[in-house]
């Protein structure tokens, strides 16, 4: 029974709606009404027409007065004109959460009072009078009508001025004064039809203009369900019973009736049309309602999704970025006292591999609640992954992040979590919130491993080396381009002969504003902002001429390397440009090494196992660098054949004095022996190193013992100088 009735309340209107279906129906409706102000508007401008032609002008002709024929034939007209118009405007004008301007405010008031004493001073003359062709009861009926136009016309313009006055002075929205106009616009439409199509009855004419009117209410004007039964109803009903007025009440079944002389016949069909128009009506307004309340629950999901975050609640990064630009526009007093924060967690990685994805996410839910309940009253919201942002006071703000990061600490007992918090105070009303976010996630860059440290805030230091890093981000293509990506070359040197074997192709920037930039100031930020292939490509190419250029003059030539970032094989293919350069160039193969990181190979594995499978396709020589530099896995030197496994320079950290480091360099040289992988050490500074490193089986040696990167011209320098000797063997 529940079930059934639960169904009725849906089909019928008597559900519960929300506070935003209810608003997307009613502004649907607004949206209608202005229609049916311009339909009105253009019926009323030809009906004037039609009577100035019709019947003004000939009588006028004729020596009749213009004002008393215009009064006459024409005030309902122009009533019902200034009516139209200032139900069209009030909806076209409407916006719920917008103040009238004073250009908007001040038409609709003239409009509205217009209309209110327009409709005060009608005279009687517009009324119906009896006469021997109109019963007592016809004209009863018609002035009925009548009134009750002019009563709803008054009732409208004074809703409009009211409406207008409350919302320009004051700032208010009455919503029950956009009911009154609305639903007073929809009974004087009924009225309008009743009265014209009653009157047309009399002449034996078909009663359009209340079929008319009834459809373009029922089909425009979509109230509940059940209202619209109501109003139709009433409205079929009593003009059924006002027609039976012909025949004093009688019942609808054939019968003639004498109008002015002329014989009509009522038959049983009409009646049965009658019903069926109604019945047609109401069922298309039915499926209207639900087809609105439908779009209303897409809609509503649509702006959810265009607001919200899916899985926290909060608000997405658009439309914090929205709220946040415009909450400091109206910031009053010093802009300085509110700060944005980005909030970063913790070992979230560790998180999610050890207790799984699903995990990870209700975490993240409890860290948004967190989130809005420490800074209740603030504007927060979710940038991605496990980073957030708020926009708040600095009032306790200290304490308040120190209870976030409680909070978040005490999730799991096992893994260490908290936040790490980066601040920018605003400066001013016109920052962009986006910009200051940034700022502030640079700032939380700088303590993200220091689980002591919970917030930092971006301060002038920072800002020199934020323009810096904007600054790179947006003259990578420039660099390229003008040249100032240059390759220094430090040399690689067999251990035994310390003769040059190779050396090491490594960038720098020479940029016209900052001068001289070192790898620690690009190569990070390109990496992050996913640019660092542009940098690559531009090395590569460098290189390559170089060694043309050495070919072509001459010159001792030594085999380069060349470091590939992880990200060089995601955003170009890496090997293909550079088998393309070394064909563009003419050079042999033998003179490019290939160096991969040995962090790059535990991401993307399938992509990366094919890349170097095709560089030793392709038959170009693969090292593996900095071995060592973070966890190294075994797997990476069973499941790739490199050539070279360059040792990383911290294994050689206080060396003399450290006899495990002694231990692990030998071991590692002679695991690569036997698994047919010769070695280098980079990092070598002293010759106690370079001799350790010869006694136990290193292969190659690279350092500033030999020397530091340089540019072409020094390093060939240095070799016709006789302070490098290049060793004829390659291998």
């Amino acid at each position: 029974m529940k079930k059934v009735w639960k169904f009725l309340a849906g089909v019928f209107g008597f559900e519960r709606l929300t506070k935003y279906e209810t608003d997307y129906l009613h502004d649907a409706n607004v949206r209608s009404c202005s229609y049916m102000g311009f339909i009105v508007v253009s019926l009323e401008i030809w009906m004037l027409i039609r009577q100035s032609y019709s019947k003004i002008l000939p009588k006028y002709q004729k020596g009749g007065d213009l004002f008393e024929l215009t009064v006459k034939y024409t005030s309902k007209y122009w009533l019902f004109l200034l009516i139209g118009l200032g139900l069209m405007l009030f909806c076209l004008f409407y916006h719920r959460d917008k103040r009238l301007t004073k250009g908007k405010f001040v038409t609709l008031l003239v409009v509205g009072s217009a209309c209110m004493l327009y409709t005060a001073v009608l005279k009687l003359e517009s009324f119906t009078k009896t006469s021997d062709a109109v019963t007592p009861v016809m004209a009863g009926i018609m002035n009925a009508m009548l009134v009750t136009i002019y009563v709803f016309l008054f009732v409208i313009g004074a809703a409009i001025v009211t409406y207008a006055c409350l919302n320009y002075f004051r700032g208010k929205r009455v919503v029950i004064l956009e009911h009154v106009a609305v639903t007073g616009f929809t009974l004087v439409c009924l009225a309008f039809g009743v009265f014209v199509s009653y009157s047309d009855f009399w002449g034996g004419k078909e009663i359009i203009c209340f079929l008319t009117m009834v459809i373009y209410v029922g089909c425009l004007l979509i109230y509940r369900p059940y209202i619209t039964l109501l109003i139709l109803g009433s409205s079929f009903f009593g003009f059924y019973r006002i027609l039976l007025t012909y025949n004093t009440g009688a019942s609808f079944k054939a019968q003639e009736v004498e109008i002015s002389g002329v014989m009509h016949k009522i038959i049983s069909g009409d009646a049965v049309n009658y019903v069926t128009f109604f019945i047609s009506l109401t069922t298309i307004c039915f499926a209207i309602y639900h087809g609105r309340l439908v779009e209303a629950r897409k809609s509503k999901a649509l702006e959810k999704s265009a607001k919200e975050d899916q899985l926290t609640g909060l608000y997405n990064y658009g439309y914090f970025s929205e709220l946040a630009q415009n909450a400091i526009r109206n910031i009053t007093g010093d802009p300085s006292r509110h700060v944005l924060l980005f909030i970063d967690v913790h070992n979230f990685k560790a998180f999610n591999d050890q207790r799984g994805f699903e995990a990870g996410d209700r975490f993240l839910i409890s860290i948004g609640r967190h989130i809005a309940d420490v800074f209740s009253g603030s504007l927060y919201g979710r940038q991605a992954d496990d980073h957030f942002v708020v926009l708040t006071g600095t009032e306790g703000l200290t304490e308040r992040l120190d209870r976030l990061n409680a909070l978040v600490s005490d999730y799991d007992d096992e893994i260490l979590l908290g936040v790490n918090c980066g601040g920018y105070h605003l400066n001013a009303n016109d920052e962009d919130p986006r910009v200051c976010i940034d700022r502030a996630r640079y700032a939380a860059h700088l303590i993200k491993n220091r689980f002591q440290t919970v917030y930092i805030e971006y301060d002038q230091t920072m800002s020199e080396a934020y323009r810096k890093r904007l600054y790179v981000i947006n003259n990578i293509d420039n660099a390229v381009e003008q040249g100032w990506i240059v390759p220094f070359y430090q040399p690689v040197v067999w251990s035994d002969t310390e003769q040059v074997c190779g050396c090491e192709v490594l960038a720098r920037w020479m940029d016209p504003t900052y001068g001289q930039l070192f790898p620690n100031e690009f190569i990070p930020v390109l990496e992050e902002y996913r640019l660092i292939h542009k940098l690559d490509r531009a090395i590569f190419e460098a290189a390559c001429r170089d060694l043309r250029a050495a070919l072509d003059a001459g010159k001792p030539v030594v085999p380069v390397s060349l470091n590939f970032s992880r990200l060089d094989f995601e955003l170009m293919d890496a090997v293909g440009e550079l088998d393309g350069l070394v064909k563009k160039y003419g050079l042999e193969k033998d003179l490019i090494h290939v160096e991969v990181t040995e962090s790059a190979l535990t991401d993307n594995y399938a992509k990366l196992n094919e890349a170097i499978n095709r560089i030793k396709e392709l038959g170009y020589s693969l090292w593996l660098d900095d071995f060592g530099s973070g966890y190294s896995s075994l797997n990476v030197l069973k499941d790739y054949q490199f050539d070279v496994i360059k040792i990383d320079m911290r294994f050689l950290s206080n060396l003399e004095n450290n006899e495990k480091a002694k231990t692990l360099i030998d071991c590692i040289i002679k695991m690569a022996n036997r698994i047919n992988m010769l070695t280098l050490t980079e990092g070598v500074e002293t010759k106690v190193q370079a001799e350790f490193l010869n006694n136990v089986g290193c292969n190659r040696l690279q350092g500033y013992l030999f020397g530091k990167p340089i540019p072409k011209e020094a390093f060939y320098d240095r070799i016709d100088k006789g302070e490098l000797v290049v060793s004829e063997k390659r291998l």
